[in-house]
């Protein structure tokens, strides 16, 4: 059976860069969700207000099923969670964060409209993705990364050591509530 390394966290974060990373310098096979939902049609109907696809869960977890079957290592990166994936395939959810006034100038100077890019901001600090994980995965398998002022490298090597270590169950380090009131910061965005 297939080790799935997820990625996650709200886009923006570096999710794409780590999993091209470890896909690169560990050997680890990329499947990139969004890719495989549009060259397979695992999708229901395109959103046009959001500018996405919406994902037909039960075509994708049968499709993740069938990959995770394989012998292959596989890093899955991808800001969706949900019952469509195969939870005993996954050995670590890595979730990435990133400080939401970053977050925020990185998805408009990527042309995201206000909305999008402030619905995600609030993800952010809500920590939807990381909750999301711990409940699908439980804590013992999620590790969170704050990306925020970090390298590629660094994030990489963090992940590496989490990875290698085994060393799990790191989560609820980061606290964007404590440091931004989400009114106060809307606001000023």
């Amino acid at each position: 059976m297939a080790s799935i390394i997820l990625i996650t966290g709200t886009p923006g974060v570096g999710k794409t860069v780590l999993a091209r990373n470890l896909s690169r310098k560990s050997g680890f096979k990329l499947v990139e969700l969004g890719n495989l939902v549009r060259k397979e049609r695992l999708y229901t109907r395109f959103d046009k207000a959001r500018k996405t696809y919406v994902v037909d869960e039960g075509k994708l977890r049968k499709r993740l099923e069938a990959l995770s079957r394989s012998s292959e290592r596989i890093v899955l990166p991808t800001h969706l969670i949900g019952r469509f994936l195969p939870k005993a395939s996954v050995k670590l959810a890595l979730v990435l964060r990133l400080d939401p006034l970053v977050l925020y100038k990185r998805l408009r100077a990527r042309g995201w409209t206000r909305r999008k890019a402030w619905e995600n901001t609030e993800a952010e600090i809500l920590d939807v993705c990381l909750q999301e994980s711990r409940f699908l995965f439980g804590p013992r398998k999620v590790y969170e990364i704050d990306t925020t002022r970090k390298s590629a490298g660094a994030v990489y090597w963090e992940a590496m050591q989490a990875l290698s270590t085994g060393r799990v169950r790191r989560s609820g380090v980061v606290n964007w509530l404590a440091r931004y009131d989400p009114l106060e910061l809307e606001r000023t965005l």
